[in-house]
């Protein structure tokens, strides 16, 4: 039973872990959001919160799979002494509310920014298809032109 209470000790710390990673994941991505509405996307800062945002994705993973298994290793004992663990159970039914509350902040604001990245993709792209356009116009008229200034020299070369 004490080795029990241990475990769900545990249980409690790795889930306060995982809400402050959770909560820096969600400045980071709220970081990206001002990013990726600016007039120029910062590709670096950019990559480096990605980055971040990596490490701490991988951190949370990790704890979810030491949870659960701790978690498959006690579930029996704490069935049978819900009275025992009644206060720890509730804060960890807490701690996962929180969590699960900053998952779907996270969730919404990465829609946000996709969308805003969307659109300034969408802008820049505009802007390398009109330049790719404007360099093939220009290039067809250096090309006329040069063409044309060939034919006319040659044309007078043999009518002298």
């Amino acid at each position: 039973m004490n080795q029990t209470g241990t475990y769900v000790n545990i249980m409690k710390e790795s889930l306060v872990r995982k809400k402050n990673y959770l909560q820096e994941i969600l400045e980071l991505t709220n970081k990206q959001g001002e990013l990726a509405v600016a007039q120029e996307l910062d590709e670096n800062s950019f990559g480096e919160i990605v980055e971040k945002k990596d490490i701490l994705i991988s951190n949370v993973n990790e704890i979810d799979k030491g949870f659960t298994a701790v978690y498959e290793r006690v579930r029996k004992e704490i069935i049978q002494d819900k009275e025992l663990y009644k206060d720890e159970l509730k804060a960890i039914q807490d701690s996962i509310r929180q969590c699960v509350d900053i998952g779907m902040a996270i969730e919404s604001a990465e829609l946000r920014n996709k969308a805003a990245l969307e659109t300034a993709f969408a802008k820049s792209y505009r802007g390398v298809k009109q330049l790719k356009q404007s360099k093939q116009v220009a290039n067809k008229y250096y090309k006329s032109m040069s063409n044309g200034m060939i034919n006319d020299s040659i044309l007078y070369d043999r009518k002298k």
